[in-house]
C-alpha cells in the first residue's frame, strides 16, 4: 500500500476520533442508508451494504446505531425533521400553511419531493410493521411527544374555529389521518392498475376533500391569530426530533 494512502487513512481516522468527526461519520452512514433505502428498499439492504456505501467497517456502523431498525428509523427521522422545519418556515411566511388541507397537501407532495418519505410509504406492510413495532422501544418518548403535538395542533385549530367542532376531537383527528393516509397509500394498494391522476390532480382532490370535511373559519385574521401557537408546537417537535437523531447516532 502506498505511503500516501496510509497517511490519508491515518488522517481520516484521526478526524473521525473527534466529536465533530464522529458526527460527520454518522451522517455519512445515514446518507448511505438513505440512498440504499431509496434504491433497493428496506428489506434488501443490509448493514454490510450500508458500511460499504459509507466507506466504513460494519462494526463502525454498530458503534453509532445499535440495530438496523435504529439506523433506518433515524434516516426517517431526518426526513421528518426536514419536513417539519419546512412547515414551520412556511407558516411563518404565510399562515394559511397551518390549515389541515395545506398540511395534507404537503404530505402528499412529499411522496414526490422526498424520496425517503416515499420509500417508506410505498414499502410493503411487513416493512412498515417492522419499523412500527421497533419505534416504541427505540424512540418511545418521541412518539408520545409527536402525538401530544398533533393533539395540541387540533386543539388550537378548534379553539380558533378553524376546524369544525361537530365531531369529538379524537374522532376528527382519526378521520383526518384516515383520509390523508388513504391518499398516500391508495396507489400502492392498487399496484398495477391504470388511470391514476397526476400528482397535481391528486393534491387538488385531497385539498378539496379536507377543506370540505374539516375546515370552518379560515379568514386571514383568524389564521394569523393561531399561527404563533402552531409554529411553537411544531418547532418544539422539530427540536425534539433532532435531539433524538443525535441520541441515536451515539456520537
Amino acid at each position: 500500500m502506498a505511503r500516501n494512502e496510509l497517511n490519508d487513512r491515518g488522517t481520516a481516522a484521526a478526524e473521525d476520533s473527534t466529536p465533530a468527526g464522529r458526527d460527520r461519520r454518522a451522517e455519512r452512514i445515514l446518507d448511505a442508508a438513505g440512498e440504499l433505502l431509496v434504491a433497493w428498499g428496506y428489506k434488501r439492504v443490509t448493514i454490510d451494504d450500508v458500511a460499504r456505501r459509507a466507506g466504513v467497517g460494519k462494526g463502525t456502523v454498530y458503534l453509532h446505531f445499535t440495530t438496523k431498525e435504529a439506523l433506518f428509523l433515524t434516516v426517517l427521522m431526518r426526513s421528518q425533521a426536514a419536513l417539519g422545519a419546512a412547515f414551520v418556515r412556511s407558516t411563518r411566511e404565510d399562515p394559511t400553511a397551518l390549515l389541515p388541507s395545506r398540511l395534507a397537501e404537503r404530505s402528499l407532495r412529499s411522496m414526490t419531493d422526498d424520496p425517503i418519505f416515499r420509500a417508506v410509504m410505498v414499502a410493503d406492510t411487513d416493512t412498515l410493521g417492522t419499523l412500527a413495532r421497533s419505534a416504541p422501544k427505540l424512540v418511545g418518548d418521541l412518539i408520545e411527544f409527536r402525538e401530544h403535538t398533533v393533539t395540541e395542533y387540533f386543539h388550537v385549530l378548534r379553539q380558533h374555529g378553524i376546524v369544525r367542532t361537530d365531531l369529538s376531537a379524537a374522532s376528527q383527528r382519526h378521520a383526518y389521518f384516515a383520509v390523508v393516509t388513504g391518499f398516500l397509500t391508495f396507489d400502492r394498494l392498487r399496484s398495477g392498475a391504470s388511470g391514476f391522476p397526476d400528482i397535481d390532480s391528486k393534491a387538488d382532490a385531497l385539498v378539496r376533500t379536507v377543506t370540505a370535511a374539516f375546515e370552518a373559519d379560515t379568514r386571514p385574521e383568524v389564521l394569523r391569530a393561531a399561527a404563533p401557537r402552531v409554529i411553537d408546537l411544531f418547532q418544539r417537535l422539530v427540536d425534539r426530533v433532532r435531539e433524538e437523531i443525535d441520541r441515536q447516532k451515539l456520537t
